[in-house]
């Protein structure tokens, strides 16, 4: 299929960076839930992920090409039903950009850039990727980034402190996305290679292009770290 015949590579964004405006340390009405728990419901997240949803088509382009919009699909259906809340109304959507991403909003919004189709070399390696975003929302990991912040904002915790929790659970949630996306896409009879071929792929690109002169080295440290995590994991899915 011609959707693999360019394909790039894949800066994985969790939804947070959406909100990178907020101040965190006190929280604003937007931020607000209903009752008194801090921890996102099922309808706050969808709710959440609509607006996100909103944005991203008021502000690009979205593609239209009918046969590259239902081959993405069905991939992601066949990895949304291994999913832990396959009652999410789960959705792909491809944005019209040259770049290469993807990232999910809450309550199961995801999307891919066409400039990662184009990088991406098989479906092995597009499975690993929505995969790994259809694992944030499994995880719900908006919802417990957000509790954790509420929590934290309360007290006498300074911005810095704020930050350096955000910092610390968005990379304990990739690595979580990075074996649940991973065991998925192993259950839906994809080869779990596919996601660290793709990183490993993209790094090798980034670093090539002298992309990490204008980046802090440590991203390519912790890419690298995924990327190992990744495969001492895959041979244990085997065994299991």
């Amino acid at each position: 299929m011609r959707m693999y015949k360019k394909l790039f590579c894949i800066s994985i964004i969790p939804v947070v960076v959406f909100f990178s405006q907020t101040n965190y340390s006190k929280a604003d009405d937007a931020w607000q839930l209903d009752g008194d728990s801090a921890e996102m419901s099922d309808d706050e997240e969808i709710e959440q992920g609509k607006r996100v949803d909103e944005y991203i088509r008021h502000h690009f382009y979205l593609c239209d090409d009918a046969e590259l919009i239902q081959a993405v699909n069905t991939i992601a259906r066949k990895l949304i039903i291994l999913s832990d809340r396959k009652t999410l109304p789960f959705t792909c959507t491809i944005i019209q950009s040259r770049s290469i991403n993807a990232f999910s909003a809450p309550g199961g919004y995801i999307y891919v850039t066409y400039g990662l189709l184009a990088f991406a070399k098989s479906e092995d390696e597009v499975a690993g990727i929505i995969g790994h975003e259809i694992a944030h929302a499994s995880l719900r990991h908006v919802s417990r980034l957000y509790h954790e912040v509420m929590e934290n904002s309360h007290g006498s915790e300074s911005d810095l402190d704020i930050t350096l929790l955000l910092n610390n659970h968005l990379e304990e949630f990739e690595h979580e996305a990075d074996s649940t996306g991973v065991f998925y896409a192993y259950k839906a009879g994809f080869n779990p290679n596919g996601l660290p071929d793709f990183l490993e792929r993209h790094l090798d690109l980034m670093m090539s292009d002298r992309i990490f002169s204008l980046l802090n080295f440590s991203f390519s440290v912790k890419v690298n770290s995924r990327i190992n995590l990744l495969r001492k994991y895959i041979p244990t899915l085997e065994k299991e």
